[in-house]
């Protein structure tokens, strides 16, 4: 049980948040066994020894691998928090996003891309307000994979996966953890001798402190959200594990200034899932029953101009999976209710503008398998094949074939090399009038509007480790190419002057992606921390200039990322730096008024880009206390130490009274930002 130093804690510091450390489940190709009290005090405090020792991040397939999530907490992140997302943005697969962007963009894809999940169920909405903070609290889960392929889920891009624990607790152990920005926490609670309940949650309040200090175009922004998971653990039998998951999350923003008079937007995240593995004495069976959605309801006053653009995506699914000695198989299956934007407008450029667009229905069903066989002493072969079938909201019907070979060659202690090949498809889209980060993203489902995107590409990866492990090297070379793409093209001004038509305002086109990521960590000793490099092209072509090759909006051909800690026992030191490209952005050239309508003209498209992005965070962790049974200290961070005011984009400033305007770059103006937090485990 808590000693009374700990409840005290908790009460003084964060009664509604608490916080967890999971064990360290057995190989799940052997049947789970709970083990006795003596045994689970005995694998904890191995478990608490390994992951101390084991690096932050363990790459097994080019840049594809895992996260070690207790460690995170040493590099710095905004303010002090530590997050998972802001975290795998440092790894040279996934290109620099600015203070403003909320998307994960890994090697050339677009953010919808990439698959964002919870134990392998969707989240469609993975970031809260301008990315400072992704919708995961890091203790509640047992940690976090990533990978620059999806595998067998329906996406073009990588995937990023957090996972649940699969450890019965047998005792009540937690964390807790206030700051000037949040406070947020993890209870494990033991519910039985074979089960256990997670509960986590986090509350901001950044205009508390700093709401003088943030600004978005040099105007404050107000802002807070609350998320929240509860996890239970059933373990019926020593062959069967059982989870029950729950979360959910609610963001309110508001804004004023220069033309906006007012923005108010809410929007949500939530999910429910039910999990049941079952471990044969050669085989894993996995399914999984879900729910989960992502929504948003911003309204805009600009300009004597009234403007609403409610869309959701809802998701209804099962997944299952067989893993059988050298073979794997799976099906999965989806129902979508969709609403794409759906503005509506009032003012004095047009009366009323009620567009209507219809929401959307749609099916898909997958099912694959994969073999894998050693062909000698040291190549191994993977080959798989999955069956695609899609019905669109139109009621059309697609069928795709998605092949992947993977040839690997163990060269011993020189590494190990993996070519690989593939077609991969996806039936959604994501589109938005920003790229920021505001709640204006929204998806639509493949139909009449653009056929399910596809690609085909290869890549070759390596992977060794030197110096009896202190060293490794991680390295991957890629090109894809990529079919039916879509892009939108409107802006504000579209829908406030009643020209609102999502056909219209969408591109279709093709594009490709190609580049090469670099990565040498240090895994042991007290110095910890890695130096990357990536050099990434990501180009487009659109249908309304077919012989035209523009960059992507988030295209940053060069990036640096140094990572470093530290440990000096009772106190641990991280630094994060980061030098990039600049991304691509379209000059407006002149804005004038014709009946009534806002007209802005343009430069080449994306035919400009920003100055150079450069930012780095420090932080330091002093512990009064730090052991196996816990530990609590003090958190300083410094975000921004350089102070460097790094531009997000140039955009059209124009006064209340429509006289004047200006392009001008826009930033979210925060420099030099501190921030102390105190943290507690139990």
């Amino acid at each position: 049980m808590c000693s009374l130093r700990s409840k005290i804690a908790i009460a003084a510091l964060l009664a509604a948040c608490f916080g967890a450390h999971a064990q360290e489940p057995p190989a799940t190709q052997q049947p789970p066994v709970p083990p006795d009290t003596v045994a689970n005090l005995s694998l904890q405090k191995s478990v608490i020894t390994e992951q101390m020792k084991a690096p932050m991040v363990l790459n097994q397939q080019g840049i594809s691998g895992v996260v070690n999530v207790d460690k995170i907490a040493a590099i710095p992140s905004f303010l002090g928090n530590a997050d998972p997302i802001r975290f795998v943005r440092l790894l040279p697969s996934v290109q620099l996003n600015t203070e403003a962007e909320g998307g994960l963009y890994m090697q050339g894809g677009d953010h919808s891309h990439t698959l964002v999940s919870q134990n392998g169920v969707p989240i469609y909405g993975m970031s809260h307000l301008l990315g400072l903070f992704s919708v995961f609290n890091s203790p509640h889960f047992k940690g976090m994979k990533y990978a620059t392929s999806a595998g067998k889920e329906l996406r073009i891009g990588g995937q990023i996966d957090m996972e649940l624990k699969d450890t019965v607790a047998r005792k009540i152990c937690g964390e807790v953890s206030l700051g000037l920005l949040s406070a947020q926490g993890t209870l494990n609670l033991p519910t039985g001798s074979n089960s256990a309940i997670t509960v986590s949650a986090r509350r901001t309040f950044i205009n508390l402190v700093y709401g003088s200090v943030l600004k978005f175009g040099g105007e404050p922004l107000k802002y807070g959200f609350t998320d929240a998971n509860i996890t239970w653990l059933w373990k019926p039998t020593k062959r069967d594990r059982v989870w029950v998951d729950v979360f959910g999350c609610l963001d309110n923003a508001g804004f004023s200034g220069g033309v906006i008079q007012e923005l108010d937007a809410k929007w949500y995240n939530a999910l429910g899932a039910l999990h049941w593995n079952h471990y044969y004495t050669e085989a894993t069976l996995k399914q999984s029953l879900y729910f989960t959605t992502f929504g948003m309801d911003p309204q805009v006053r600009a300009a004597n101009i009234y403007g609403r653009m409610e869309s959701y995506i809802r998701d209804w699914g099962y997944k299952g999976n067989l893993h059988w000695k050298d073979w794997d198989f799976g099906a999965n299956l989806s129902f979508y209710h969709v609403q794409p934007q759906n503005p509506y407008s009032e003012g004095h450029f047009n009366m009323t503008n009620t567009s209507s667009v219809p929401d959307q229905r749609a099916v898909e069903a997958t099912v694959y398998g994969k073999y894998h066989r050693i062909l000698g002493y040291w190549l191994e072969l993977e080959a798989g094949l999955g069956a695609n079938w899609y019905l669109s909201p139109e009621k059309h019907s697609y069928w795709g074939l998605n092949p992947e070979i993977s040839l690997k060659a163990d060269l011993m202690d020189a590494g190990k090399l993996d070519l690989r090949y593939g077609i991969r498809r996806q039936n959604t889209f994501q589109l938005g009038i920003s790229d920021i980060g505001l709640p204006w993203e929204f998806w639509v489902m493949a139909g009449d509007i653009q056929a399910p995107q596809w690609s085909h590409g290869a890549s070759l990866s390596y992977n060794g480790n030197f110096f009896d492990g202190y060293l490794s090297v991680s390295a991957e070379a890629y090109y894809r190419q990529l079919y039916n793409q879509l892009e939108y093209t409107g802006g504000l001004m579209d829908i406030y002057s009643g020209r609102y038509s999502l056909e219209s305002n969408t591109a279709k086109g093709r594009g490709r992606a190609f580049g090469f990521n670099l990565m040498l960590q240090k895994q042991k000793g007290k110095l910890s921390g890695w130096v990357s490099y990536a050099f990434s092209r990501s180009l487009r072509t659109f249908d309304i200039m077919p012989d035209t090759e523009y960059p992507s909006i988030h295209e940053r051909l060069h990036e640096v990322d140094v990572v470093a800690t530290y440990d000096f026992g009772r106190i641990d030191v991280g630094a994060t730096f980061v030098a990039a490209t600049g991304t691509p952005y379209t000059q407006p050239i002149a804005f004038y008024v014709v009946d009534n309508h806002m007209v802005c003209e343009y430069g080449p498209y994306n035919g400009k880009r920003l100055p150079t992005y450069m930012k780095m965070d420090i932080s330091a962790n002093w512990y009064f206390h730090k052991g196996p049974k816990g530990k609590n200290g003090i958190n300083v961070s410094v975000y921004n130490v350089l102070g460097r005011e790094n531009a997000l984009g140039y955009g059209l400033h124009v006064n209340k009274d429509l006289t004047a305007y200006t392009f001008a770059p826009t930033t979210i103006n925060v420099k030099v930002m501190p921030s102390v937090g105190y943290f507690h485990t139990f």
